[in-house]
């Protein structure tokens, strides 16, 4: 469970997911509440986090980001970074080291609650070399194993059928994907801000 590129500082306030053809099975797209999941959380983790901001620290070789930002220009790239808060090293060989630093407990939006949504878990089970907390210290394992009961235990699945809309908050509900076995699944997103007031 994740809220959508919480890695870096200029997130798509919504999604919108439309399913061109579901899986055969299995396959369902999981939503969760984070102000809810905020209220699961032990005060100790709530604590942890108010006290730690997570560093995300990701080197990219000089092909990779020059593709990924379709720049071979050094200073236009630091502008990039300087925009999306995030610190930027070059190496010797032109490959580079990001780093963002985030809460991974923010307010809501009109302000009245605390809200847990960033990309802590899935980067924990995917990469878990590129985050720590922004000390450099480990995330520790109870802290990752509590985070995925509460997530499991409040998680809501959707089931797809063809032509179903989803839309989602992605400054409060945190998104994931169950696994599937076949190639049929067809689910288009597409990030965004809204066009009304949000």
């Amino acid at each position: 469970m994740h809220g959508e590129m919480y890695y870096q500082q200029n997130i798509p306030l919504m999604l919108w997911f439309f399913c061109a053809n579901p899986p055969l099975e299995d396959g369902e797209t999981t939503v969760c509440d984070g102000r809810q999941f905020f209220n699961q959380i032990s005060s100790s983790t709530k604590e942890l986090f108010s006290k730690n901001k997570l560093k995300f620290t990701v080197r990219i070789f000089k092909e990779d980001w020059q593709k990924k930002y379709q720049t071979n220009n050094l200073n236009t790239l630091e502008e990039m970074c300087q925009k999306n808060n995030t610190h930027l090293t070059v190496n010797d060989d032109q490959s580079i080291i990001l780093e963002y630093i985030s809460s991974a407990i923010i307010p809501s939006r009109c302000g009245k609650y605390q809200v847990f949504i960033n990309s802590l878990l899935p980067t924990k089970q995917l990469s878990p070399k590129i985050l720590k907390f922004e000390d450099d210290s480990e995330i520790p394992e109870d802290v990752l194993c509590e985070l995925n009961e509460i997530a499991e235990k409040i998680t809501t699945e959707i089931s797809w059928q063809k032509r179903d809309i989803l839309m989602i908050d992605n400054t409060r509900i945190l998104h994931g994907r169950r696994g599937f076995a076949d190639d049929q699944r067809d689910i288009y997103i597409r990030l965004c801000s809204p066009a009304f007031s949000f």
